[in-house]
């Protein structure tokens, strides 16, 4: 691909009333996560310079794919303590429509481990500072939430002809609250539309084959060929629309207390292209494992128990 840029309209990530997303938030206080990197696309440099004569964005400054892949697994906890720094309390892709001051500033993300790699010269390990996450309402019809993060990498790491450049590198996923139900009510949609298209070609066809009948027969039988025509249409368009507003072919995982995540997310980093911010797909991450706090302090207690 020659160009992978995300293209986010910070203004459709909105709250409906202010509760919606702070009910969800407070299923992820003192979670911990284990996530798999994978890098695999060169960066932009930070401020693309601006050209009017000609598309220097597009075509000199996209991210390209590279021949090698830089894997790195992080383990992260997701605090319930708010993110008490200006800078990261200002970042528009987490907020939304909202003000940093508002009840529903970012809360604070930490990483639990230095990820390590191997090369030639021996394991390397990739220095991670905090960041934060947010979960804001995408879409109040399907109850789709964005799930997004960020931390830290001031040091970056390269692997071959693969770099993780030294900065901020945000994470971009989905979720939804199970009790909802709304990947289960698409998937039966989804049936009961492909089950009436399939019944609606199999009368279209009849009608195209059928030619023992006399002309006049014919001609009165077009209304109905018409009206069956637009049917498969407007089934066809209410299918890709189901596709498009639902991951229904992409691998979904449990979360904690009671949520549904996309298993696959976006690795991005930010760039400035005149006077306008773009989030540039760098890579993707894998949701692996989710664990609750107090679960954990409780495991480490059986452990030592257990221990001679």
């Amino acid at each position: 691909l020659s160009c992978l840029c995300l293209q986010i309209d910070i203004a459709q990530s909105y709250v409906i009333d202010g509760s919606t997303s702070s009910s969800i938030i407070s299923r992820f206080h003192n979670v911990q996560c284990k996530l798999f990197m994978t890098i695999d696309q060169t960066a932009p440099p930070p401020v693309v310079p601006t050209n009017d004569d000609n598309n220097a964005y597009d075509d000199n400054f996209a991210s390209i794919a590279t021949g090698s892949k830089l894997g790195l697994p992080l383990d992260v906890q997701f605090t319930s303590g708010a993110c008490t720094d200006f800078g990261m309390n200002n970042e528009a892709l987490l907020l939304g429509n909202n003000d940093p001051t508002a009840t529903s500033s970012l809360l604070s993300l930490q990483p639990l481990n230095e990820p390590k790699f191997v090369t030639l010269s021996g394991q390397q390990s990739v220095k991670v500072t905090p960041g934060a996450y947010a979960c804001q309402i995408s879409d109040p019809e399907t109850k789709q939430f964005f799930f997004r993060f960020f931390l830290d990498f001031p040091e970056g790491a390269t692997r071959n002809d693969v770099t993780l450049p030294a900065e901020r590198v945000y994470f971009m996923s989905s979720c939804w609250i199970k009790d909802d139900n709304m990947i289960a009510k698409a998937r039966k949609w989804k049936e009961e539309f492909q089950s009436s298209l399939t019944l609606l070609n199999t009368e279209i066809e009849e009608l195209k084959k059928d030619d023992t009948v006399g002309l006049v027969a014919r001609t009165r039988r077009f209304p109905q060929y018409v009206e069956l025509l637009k049917q498969r249409r407007k089934l066809t368009t209410q299918i890709e629309m189901l596709l498009e507003r639902f991951p229904l072919e992409r691998p979904l995982m449990s979360g904690p207390n009671g949520t549904l995540f996309l298993k696959d997310g976006v690795v991005a980093v930010k760039r400035e292209f005149g006077g306008r911010t773009r989030y540039h797909w760098i890579g993707t991450f894998s949701f692996k494992d989710f664990m609750d706090g107090d679960e954990k302090k409780k495991e480490e207690e059986v452990t030592k128990k257990l221990m001679p």
